[in-house]
């Protein structure tokens, strides 16, 4: 009966005699170790036993040679690192305790030791979560205030390009300011994806679909030296999500790999459906139930406990100077939380990387993204402007009025409702920024409705996605994210305007 306890437990067991000569292992002990049972019976326990402190690899004292010679327990669960008879290194704790027969002589000694590598990963990846929401909350606040400053920058740079003559070389001075700014817009955009707070188009999508249209691109981006092997699972349930923001986690992980394989190598993209009970959503922060897995694999240089742990935050890389934004795996984070999904990464230095992103499983067939027809930018409504940000609430000003509308300005919540209540009568539409002092623009909006239902609104900010629903049960506000150019403000505007009161 001991002998099927000692098997059937989760935990490592090894025993010596009173001179420290091995009498047992169970099937953990053999497996960690690499010794049978029959090839250790009998051996110093040193020879099987080899304990390294993984900090300065230097050899430790063996514990059960401890606790024989002190003749009391002893408990190390710190930096243990134990090294297989194969060289393969586990890190563990463990206990050792002398073992005494009835009239109290020294029979031997016992070792209880577990394999910790994984709880450690699961606990970085705990402590990483917290950490990377609290960078992600920094990060979206920072690409918000500027892009409200890229909006005024972009904005009259494009009205000043179609005032000066193509050819000339203030035209090309401006031409630079504007594509600098397109450029500024770009890293804001990633900054906001890490953060959750891009304007996300959700659609339903199929993995293997899109990694099947993928796969020419992505074998051109690896290169001759290294395979691709993708592995999809048939009957794959369908993902909600931006399918471009998709394909561009497809692309960073790709690469990622690649420059993980300098000497070439392989990668195994692989989908799969998996069911989440409780204990494993937990441990990812989602929610149990049917969820759809794409992992990467890859038999690169893989990467050690500190380099997994600051893994996706915006700006770290390993890479050279110049060769690298250290915004790829942030953005990749920053998508897949934003889409209701996790990523996990398992890497040991020398011995490859996985990735793995989980995504809640949804129905319904899949869809394709249409595009709206353009509409005329120009009109004569009225449209309460509010934006406590000067820049911006002067320049969508300028664009509005130049294009034939009236508009009345505004600089808080308060001021708004002032002005409203004095010109209601001819009040078309409020264009409200959300995150204002005092009184966000949600707010405003909901209060302007009370007074006249109907009231067309549109939104913008150049923080997280608020594009959310002004009641519950209603759809989503009309929304504009900064920055965005004149053109793209009047058509939205016009949209809005046009669209029909259900």
């Amino acid at each position: 009966m001991l002998a099927s306890t000692l098997a059937s437990i989760g935990d490592a067991v090894l025993a010596t005699d009173r001179d420290g000569r091995i009498t047992f292992l169970n099937p953990v002990a053999e497996a960690l170790t690499g010794w049978s049972g029959a090839q250790a019976r009998g051996k110093a326990v040193e020879d099987v036993l080899r304990l390294v402190d993984e900090r300065t690899r230097r050899a430790i004292d063996n514990p059960l040679i401890r606790a024989l010679h002190e003749r009391a327990m002893v408990t190390t669960s710190d930096h243990v690192t134990l090294v297989s008879r194969s060289d393969s290194e586990v890190p563990i704790e463990l206990n050792a305790a002398p073992v005494r027969g009835d009239s109290g002589d020294l029979r031997g000694a016992i070792l209880v030791f577990r394999d910790i590598g994984q709880r450690r990963q699961f606990e970085e990846q705990a402590t990483h979560s917290q950490k990377m929401e609290a960078v992600s909350r920094l990060a979206g606040s920072v690409a918000g205030d500027f892009n409200n400053m890229l909006t005024v920058i972009a904005g009259y740079a494009d009205m000043l390009r179609g005032d000066i003559p193509a050819g000339s070389t203030t035209r090309e001075y401006v031409d630079e300011i504007v594509y600098a700014g397109e450029r500024a817009a770009s890293l804001t955009q990633r900054l906001l994806a890490f953060s959750r707070g891009t304007a996300a188009h959700p659609l339903v999508l199929d993995l293997n679909l899109l990694l099947a249209g993928m796969e020419p691109m992505l074998r051109r981006l690896l290169g001759q030296n290294i395979e691709l092997l993708l592995l999809s699972t048939p009957a794959l349930g369908h993902i909600q999500a931006d399918s471009s923001e998709i394909e561009e986690v497809i692309v960073n992980l790709a690469t990622n790999a690649r420059d993980a394989m300098p000497n070439g190598g392989k990668l195994v993209v692989e989908t799969a459906n998996v069911s989440l009970e409780e204990h494993a959503a937990d441990r990812l922060g989602m929610k149990p139930g049917p969820c759809v897995m794409l992992a990467f694999s890859d038999n690169g240089i893989g990467m050690d406990a500190e380099t997994r742990s600051r893994l996706f935050e915006p700006f770290f890389t390993t890479k050279e100077r110049g060769k690298g934004s250290g915004l790829g795996l942030s953005t990749v984070y920053g998508v897949i939380k934003q889409a209701g999904g996790q990523v996990t990464v398992y890497s040991q230095p020398n011995c490859g990387t996985i990735f793995e992103i989980y995504l809640p499983r949804v129905h319904g067939p899949v869809v394709e993204r249409t595009l709206a027809a353009a509409r005329p930018a120009k009109g004569s409504e009225t449209i309460l402007l509010v934006d406590d940000e000067e820049g911006v609430r002067k320049l969508c000003s300028t664009v509005l009025q130049a294009n034939g509308y009236n508009v009345l300005e505004a600089d808080n919540g308060e001021a708004a409702l002032a002005a409203y209540d004095k010109n209601a009568h001819k009040v078309d539409m409020l264009l409200a920024d959300v995150v204002m002092r005092q009184m966000d623009g949600f707010e405003l909006g909901r209060m302007l409705c009370r007074q006249t239902p109907g009231l067309k609104i549109l939104y913008m900010s150049g923080y997280r996605d608020n594009a959310g629903v002004t009641e519950p049960g209603q759809a989503p506000a009309p929304f504009l994210h900064k920055p965005f150019t004149p053109d793209v403000l009047l058509a939205k505007v016009r949209e809005v305007l046009d669209t029909e009161v259900l």
